[in-house]
């Protein structure tokens, strides 16, 4: 009797047993439906469009001279004090004959270099590593849009060339052109006498042809004070005629002043740095510093950048639009729908790892409409990681549920 009483209690047991773990398997293996996200790397950059002026400290550059003016200095190059940086013709005759001349000048250096080589001379090895050394510049200050350091080099290669390549037959035919140009030289130089005048920089600094008017109005001092309305009538500017024939900027700092929303700047400090493409005369991203943030009217302020660098890509021109960049941010992208948060308040998303839903805890860095950017953090697998496959389901999941679709 006992011991059938034993076996019914054995059995009542087993039964409860495999109902519970039927009960169990329904519930574990349901199949709520779901989809998955791949996590991916991306970046969001914080930042406006705008238009605005470039601010330099400047100095006009007047003369008395009447006739033909022509600068003999590109735009953004360094000049010292009382060095020249143009040229006065009485007529178009007279400027033609000075640029021959000129033009005769360096063709004769050149030949001049070759010629004091004779072929045993010659090193090809030596000559070889200038010659790709030159080049290099040229391609390099080409790629930066330093045009007259690229002219000038590319100037300096000449010579080289030539010398590389002359051997004793040319060597008399090369005297001959230089007997011929030089005699060529003397006659113009004759004619010319003291036609052309020269006209020297009154300070030391980096040129431009380009004098707009606004040298004495738009400045690093009016910068200081400037309220919004008044950089604002400068908007839609036009070049005054002023009589100059040219500026030179007197200090390699320059300035990006812009009215903006006072909401865009907010978290800006003074002596912060945020990165700024230009639309124009500048390659590629510049980092400039907050150097003021005006006062706020009717919700915008002006903005004032500076910047040591580029100045001679920035003596030209005074209006510029740029991309300002205040933050960039860069992680994972989420979907909002995917993030749950446990009982400890931390904020977290199940992915797949095999069939089973594992939780990954997250930090979130910024809020881009329908996602969250979160951390990428590879010190643990535990984090989430790219390519991990979130889990997007209206249904129950916890860690450890297997997911059946």
């Amino acid at each position: 009797m006992k011991g059938d009483k034993f076996m019914k209690a054995v059995v009542i047991i087993l039964l409860c047993v495999i109902a519970s773990y039927l009960i169990f398997s329904v519930t574990r293996f349901s199949g709520d439906s779901f989809t998955t996200y791949k996590a991916v790397r991306y970046e969001v950059g914080d930042g406006i469009t705008t238009s605005g002026f470039l601010v330099r400290s400047e100095e006009i550059i007047r003369s008395d001279r009447s006739g033909i003016i022509v600068p003999t200095r590109a735009e953004g190059e360094k000049v010292g004090k009382g060095q020249t940086v143009a040229a006065a013709y009485p007529d178009e005759t007279a400027k033609s004959r000075q640029l021959r001349i000129e033009a005769l000048e360096e063709e004769l250096r050149q030949m001049r270099y070759a010629y004091s080589y004779s072929s045993s001379d010659l090193d090809s090895a030596s000559l070889d590593s200038d010659i790709l050394r030159l080049m290099n510049q040229v391609t390099v200050s080409a790629a930066r849009r330093e045009y007259a350091a690229a002219d000038q080099s590319a100037e300096e290669l000449k010579p080289y060339i030539l010398r590389r390549y002359l051997n004793s037959a040319d060597a008399q035919l090369l005297w001959q052109r230089i007997t011929a140009a030089q005699a060529q030289l003397d006659q113009l130089n004759a004619e010319a006498g003291a036609e052309a005048g020269s006209i020297a920089a009154p300070v030391s600094g980096w040129f431009s042809s380009v004098a707009d008017g606004y040298e004495a109005e738009l400045t690093p001092a009016f910068l200081e004070t400037a309220a919004v309305t008044d950089l604002e009538k400068y908007n839609g500017l036009s070049r005054r005629e002023t009589g100059a024939i040219g500026k030179l900027v007197t200090s390699p700092k320059w300035y990006f002043a812009a009215v903006v929303p006072s909401a865009n700047v907010a978290e800006l400090e003074l002596g912060s740095r945020i990165d700024v493409n230009f639309s124009y005369d500048f390659h590629g991203s510049l980092r400039m510093t907050v150097e003021r943030i005006s006062p706020s009217e009717e919700d915008r302020c002006i903005l004032v950048l500076s910047s040591e660098s580029y100045i001679q890509n920035a003596v030209s021109a005074r209006t510029e639009t740029a991309d300002l960049v205040f933050s960039d941010r860069s992680g994972l992208r989420v979907p909002k729908t995917a993030i749950y948060v446990d009982d400890k308040g931390y904020s977290g998303v199940y992915v797949l790892e095999g069939a089973e839903a594992a939780w990954k805890r997250i930090e979130i860095l910024y809020d881009d409409g329908d996602f969250f950017i979160v951390t990428l953090d590879k010190s643990s697998t535990n984090n989430l990681w790219p390519e991990d496959e979130i889990i997007l389901t209206t249904g129950e999941i916890f860690n450890g549920k297997v997911m059946v679709k």
